[in-house]
């Protein structure tokens, strides 16, 4: 009996894990499409779509090792790579599409239904030490600026957004570099980036 718990321990640690990384795989494909999007759209000084570019590489780099722990088929990122050098947007974003159609991203747990004030002050509470002193005034003339988080959630898709923030938020030595904040954080978070305004967050932050 003890055995029979045990090995079914194993295999829903295993279940977690691989769900993990399948949100993890989801969550990178969202975000290289968003940065393809803005590279199509040249918008931005030429520094920064030096630096998408340079992102979506690294991106590449690790997409079929990520891909091979989701237990998916890594056949399609010799193509995007090839696209990539080439500068072949159009066949990028045909990939993309299909791997976003293969694995979506399930971002429903980071998507808040409501700012509720208790989700504010959670995210204001967060935003304040560990993130105001990047994004608040990024420098534009770096490659990749830690854009105003404010302004991007009002810009982006929201599910974009998501993803980014579950992806991009990096702990330290002893959370080995992972995100360290829980859905429910990063929920709150999101709900203060959309709604709330930074002005009155750094008020908040300076009246502490």
């Amino acid at each position: 009996l003890v055995l029979a718990f045990a090995v079914l321990a194993a295999f829903a640690a295993e279940a977690a894990a691989q769900d993990e990384h399948r949100r993890r795989l989801a969550a990178e494909v969202t975000i290289m499409a968003g940065d393809l999007r803005r590279l199509e759209a040249a918008s931005e000084p030429p520094q920064h779509l030096d630096g998408l570019r340079a992102r979506l590489a690294g991106a590449l780099s690790s997409l079929a090792l990520l891909m091979r722990r989701a237990g998916a088929d890594a056949g399609a990122v010799p193509r995007l790579r090839d696209a990539l050098v080439r500068r072949d947007w159009r066949s990028m974003r045909a990939g993309l599409r299909a791997l976003q159609d293969t694995h979506p991203f399930d971002a429903r747990a980071l998507l808040p239904a409501e700012a509720t004030p208790e989700r504010l002050r959670v995210g204001e509470a967060i935003h304040r030490p560990a993130c105001a002193g990047c994004h608040d005034a990024p420098p534009a003339e770096t490659r990749l600026p830690a854009l105003n988080l404010f302004e991007e959630a009002k810009r982006m898709p929201r599910e974009e957004f998501a993803a980014r923030l579950l992806l991009g938020v990096r702990g330290d030595r002893s959370t080995a570099y992972r995100n360290p904040f829980s859905d429910l954080e990063l929920a709150a978070l999101i709900a203060t980036y959309e709604h709330g305004e930074p002005a009155a967050v750094a008020r908040e932050s300076h009246a502490c």
